[in-house]
């Protein structure tokens, strides 16, 4: 495996909950979206919590902080495309020295999710179309497709997605690491009102199927505007599933 690992994720993916997996583990650091602190501070809109004033706030100087880490022990990384997204795409070195995956969920329930938590999302912040955008880099750099997780199946069957996962980076499988205590970890402070769930959980568990989310869904012109929009681009990278 490559000495980090890089989680690509939208907003509401279950990304917070398989980073727990790699937390549990205890054979990574791991950052938990530290490109944020590029483009939020504790006086943005969008709702935090304990801000770390100590963390880098550029994009260069964050991705020193984990090329650093890695150089000491494996990281783990988990993060939004559209926290970095025209740097990125352009740093190919950058995406070269990892592993990178990709998690995405169902869009009506990642959507709803969201808006629950920051009614005044803007378009870019759903997140699949910049997720996409690194997905075509990564396939042009690679010449492979990269590696995809739907977050439906993870939690439908996390040991076979997180097993299979632990093949792919060539890394073993730890069946300890799918259960915890509940607990906030330190990286999670900063956002920690968005990981209510995952901080009250002890495993990857299936939810209950919310019939309020489609009502809500249907009743808003915007969420249904916003999945307009960022379908395709789930469509599109759906295909690739592992």
């Amino acid at each position: 495996m490559n000495q980090m690992v890089a989680l690509w994720a939208h907003p509401r993916s279950r990304s917070t909950v398989l980073e727990r997996v790699f937390i549990e583990r205890g054979d990574f650091e791991v950052f938990h979206e530290p490109f944020a602190h590029g483009v939020f501070s504790a006086d943005s809109s969008i709702p935090s919590d304990d801000w770390d004033h100590a963390f880098p706030t550029t994009y260069t100087a964050i991705k020193q902080r984990l090329i650093e880490a890695a150089s000491r022990s494996p990281v783990f990384h988990k993060d939004m495309c559209y926290h970095c997204l025209e740097e990125l795409k352009v740093d190919v070195d950058f995406l070269a020295c990892q592993d990178n995956v990709f998690i995405i969920r169902e869009p009506v329930s990642s959507i709803v999710s969201h808006h629950r938590i920051y009614p005044d999302m803007p378009l870019q912040a759903i997140g699949y179309k910049a997720q996409y955008e690194i997905f075509c880099v990564l396939k042009k750099l690679t010449g492979k497709v990269p590696y995809v997780i739907n977050a439906d199946d993870l939690a439908a069957d996390p040991q076979r997605v997180i097993r299979k996962l632990c093949d792919y980076l060539n890394i073993e499988f730890l069946p300890r690491a799918l259960s915890w205590k509940r607990e906030c970890p330190p990286q999670w402070k900063t956002w920690r009102s968005w990981h209510v769930a995952a901080e009250n959980s002890e495993r990857i568990i299936a939810p209950d199927k919310q019939g309020m989310d489609i009502t809500l869904f249907e009743q808003c012109a915007k969420l249904k505007n916003l999945y307009d929009y960022h379908r395709p681009f789930y469509e599109h990278m759906n295909a690739f599933c592992q």
